[in-house]
């Protein structure tokens, strides 16, 4: 997204200097009458080019050459395009050459600041450490000549699938681990936990059956096809974008709730005794504590005697405004204080008490990844699941969210959430009899002899 803003912006800064150029930096008289802004309908259509030509791929899969040539053909077909249509008439009338002019200057300034952002993404993130884990010696060669000449990989090695039980030690002297495609089963999903643990890329050369079933996107190296694994987490870019949209969205959905916060302050002290907004440790981005603030919605000290519980269907610990405002997700809005602190996101997988954490962990040994990302008020599981589904079913829907995020799907998700609102058995908690209803269910597929 921002690579095609700044395209957009080379392309329409080109129009201008060429303008510039021939009347000594100023606009000429016969031009004052146009609205310069008019130039960013045509600088906008360049967008479509370079998309079907595949510019926004993966920086690691080209060389400096290529991103340089590639972006020559999109745009002499884009300026055909434009000065075959109507687009900047009177231009075109003020000067027959306009377009051949502009299209130089655009070329000029689109290869200088792509190979400017090439070199520092190649200085920052190139010339990764490769070991190459296969069966053999000649299956390591034979891997190790896809990466030749290649900028942003250095082979450094490989490891034979007879030794694999000293990957441990190597993990620490490497930056990616290439895997061939023998390496299969158990022992291809022990490399990526031991891999993901340690913060390690892995690059898997996929058997044609796992493009069937695979999601992730792949990368081209030389004129090999692998499927990069990273470890779970944000991008820098990522990271900034995600913290700009919640700061602005939080503080604009606490102006229009401000009504609602004031009601709701004064409602439920009078309907139950106790503090409005109730504060509680939550863990956090990296497993950092911190106080979550919500609107008490059960009675005052509603764990003293039971201790650390989950809501339960029914729950009589839960006040009469305490299961309207659950109902409708109005308990959450305090956790926008927190999003504006930096503590949570509008977007993320739900934060946990550490009690909890440590029961999951002990059947989910994969729990911990889901606290790569900061917790948010609303997430995938929460639009896609139920309050009452497992916690290993959550975990596949946040870890499906961490491993896919984009700044669309974080709308999609803000978006949908609007919906599960309106369906109230979404918020209801877990069921009592729930293992009652698995074994009916059990019974009777036995009885259709499903199973």
């Amino acid at each position: 997204m921002i690579l095609a803003i700044l395209d957009i912006g080379l392309v329409f800064l080109g129009y201008i200097v060429t303008i510039w150029f021939y009347h000594v930096f100023s606009i000429p008289a016969e031009l004052e009458s146009l609205n310069l802004l008019w130039l960013l309908a045509p600088s906008a259509v360049a967008f479509i080019f370079f998309y079907f030509f595949d510019l926004y791929k993966n920086l690691r899969g080209s060389s400096l050459k290529t991103q340089l040539y590639s972006r020559v053909l999109p745009m002499i077909l884009f300026s055909i395009f434009v000065s075959a249509s109507s687009f900047l008439g009177s231009l075109l009338f003020y000067r027959k050459t306009f377009f051949i002019e502009a299209l130089i200057i655009q070329i000029i300034l689109l290869a200088a600041v792509h190979a400017l952002i090439w070199l520092m993404a190649n200085k920052l993130h190139g010339r990764k450490r490769v070991i190459i884990i296969c069966e053999d010696e000649n299956t390591g060669q034979s891997l190790a000549q896809k990466f030749h000449s290649h900028k942003w990989f250095k082979i450094s090695g490989y490891l034979p699938l007879d030794q694999i039980a000293h990957l441990e030690n190597y993990v620490n002297k490497f930056d990616v681990f290439l895997l061939a495609p023998t390496v299969i089963g158990q022992l291809k999903s022990d490399i990526l936990n031991l891999c993901i643990k340690n913060g390690k890329e892995v690059l898997i050369v996929p058997h044609v059956s796992d493009l069937f079933v695979q999601s992730a996107k792949s990368q081209q190296v030389g004129d090999m096809l692998v499927i990069p694994i990273n470890a779970p987490g944000l991008n820098i870019w990522q990271r900034i974008i995600k913290r700009g949209f919640d700061v602005v969205a939080s503080v604009i959905l606490l102006i229009i709730t401000s009504p609602i916060f004031l009601i709701l302050l004064i409602i439920i002290p009078l309907t139950s005794s106790g503090a409005a907004i109730y504060k509680q440790e939550r863990i956090g981005l990296n497993g950092k504590p911190y106080r979550i603030y919500k609107f008490r919605s059960m009675i005052q000290d509603a764990e003293k005697i039971t201790g650390p519980v989950l809501a339960a269907s029914k729950d009589t610990r839960i006040t009469i405004i305490g299961r309207f405002i659950r109902a409708i997700r109005l308990d959450e809005l305090p956790q926008l204080l927190n999003v504006v602190k930096g503590e949570m996101s509008l977007i993320g997988p739900r934060p946990e008490r550490e009690f909890f954490i440590s029961q999951f962990k002990e059947k989910l040994p994969d729990y911990p990844y889901r606290l790569s990302v900061k917790p948010g008020i609303t997430g995938l599981a929460q639009v896609l699941a139920y309050y009452s589904t497992t916690a290993e079913d959550k975990l596949r829907f946040d870890l499906l969210y961490v491993r896919n995020y984009s700044f669309s799907l974080d709308l999609k998700i803000l978006f949908q959430t609007l919906q599960v609102v309106l369906q109230r058995d979404r918020a209801q908690g877990l069921l009592k009899n729930n293992n009652y209803g698995h074994q009916n269910l059990i019974k009777s597929l036995k009885q259709d002899k499903v199973i």
